[in-house]
């Protein structure tokens, strides 16, 4: 594994889920020009398994960072490469090659370690914590001065000025780079929510939507009004529930839940199709339209271009389902539409508990 690019410039490594290395790539390619050749960039893919690496004159220092991308989870700015090794000797590489980025400054810091493939690699997992703990250890013991500025990982949502010192462990090494917290893609370590599940859902979809809440940074407040599209069996109307909201579930298909009677939630099934159903006009706006749909992806868009168009919704969190070749090419004439009513701040994610879709989710204002 090269440590540099041939001009000598760092490398930025972007993590996704595995088997969409590719799509990630496409969609790199096609942002950031270089499919039409206004920049120039090497993209290296490792199939399946979880990391990309963008290399070429589009990188920093000269240019600003590239944008977050739709199949990113998280990125490595400037990564330099380090072989695997015993957990003391790569704790000291780090020291010797990283940590002077942080030892410079005065600044506060963390540590992200993960696996760039949690799920599959889960020995990678446990490595990952095993070296973080070395290696704060031989902090503690080697540099004082810097170990005191450490914040642990949970109680740094709110440091934007925080210095992050990542390590991406893969098959062979780890990747590290040291960047503003504010240059993350996201908060999370690897860009993982794994949300627990309750065992009174009724389905793992449950994990989708819960998620999004802790991305949104926003959970449903008692007594809001809902309308969960396709909602069959519940996954997603139970979330609402247990918050006390009032669930309209649309699907002609069964639903496997009742309504949370402790938490004032209140459930009516509404046998409908999901895909042209309107609300109830003294329900309009509701505070959230959730859809989790097996339809196409053009049908999805239709659907929710009525919602925003009539501005029936001031929530919306749907899924775009996706092929199982080429997924990026569906989603490109997607988020130009979104960007068009005003008002809509959204983002579109391959979240953690996503499998072949992604996820929409946004506030109209």
């Amino acid at each position: 594994m090269p440590n540099s690019t041939q001009t000598g410039q760092l490398p930025l490594i972007l993590i996704c889920r595995e088997h969409y290395e590719g799509a990630l790539l496409e969609e790199a390619g096609v942002k950031l020009g270089v499919h039409d050749g206004s920049r120039r960039a090497r993209f290296i893919q490792q199939p399946d398994l979880g990391w990309v690496k963008i290399e070429g004159d589009l990188l920093f220092p000269a240019n600003p960072a590239p944008p977050s991308f739709v199949f990113e989870r998280q990125r490595l700015i400037g990564a330099v490469w380090m072989e695997d090794r015993s957990l003391k000797l790569m704790a000291r590489e780090i020291a010797i090659r990283i940590l002077p980025a942080i030892s410079r400054t005065q600044t506060p810091w963390t540590l992200h370690a993960f696996a760039a493939d949690p799920d599959s690699n889960r020995p990678l997992t446990r490595r990952a914590r095993n070296l973080r703990d070395v290696f704060l250890d031989f902090c503690a013991r080697r540099f004082t001065a810097v170990s005191k500025r450490y914040r642990p990982a949970a109680k740094t949502d709110a440091a934007p000025d925080l210095l992050v010192l990542q390590l991406c462990l893969i098959p062979g090494g780890l990747w590290s780079a040291v960047m503003p917290f504010s240059q993350l893609t996201d908060s999370h370590p690897g860009g993982i929510h794994r949300m627990p599940f309750d065992p009174r859902a009724p389905s793992r979809s449950y994990l989708k939507i819960e998620e999004v809440f802790d991305r949104m940074g926003e959970a449903p407040r008692p007594r809001q009004r809902v309308v969960d599209l396709g909602a069959a069996p519940g996954g997603w109307s139970h979330a609402f529930l247990k918050r006390g909201c009032h669930v309209l579930a649309v699907d002609h298909g069964p639903m496997k839940i009742t309504a949370q009677g402790s938490a004032g939630g209140r459930l009516e099934h509404v046998r409908e199709n999901g895909i042209t159903f309107r609300p109830p006009r003294n329900w309009q706006p509701v505070d959230w339209m959730v859809s989790d749909m097996l339809i196409p992806p053009g049908q999805a868009l239709g659907m929710i271009r009525k919602w925003l168009e009539e501005s029936l919704a001031r929530r919306i969190v749907f899924n775009i389902k996706l092929p199982q070749q080429h997924p990026y090419p569906v989603l490109q004439p997607i988020e130009p539409c979104l960007r068009k009513p005003p008002g809509l701040r959204f983002q579109m994610r391959q979240l953690y508990h996503d499998r072949r879709e992604v996820t929409v989710f946004g506030v109209c204002e």
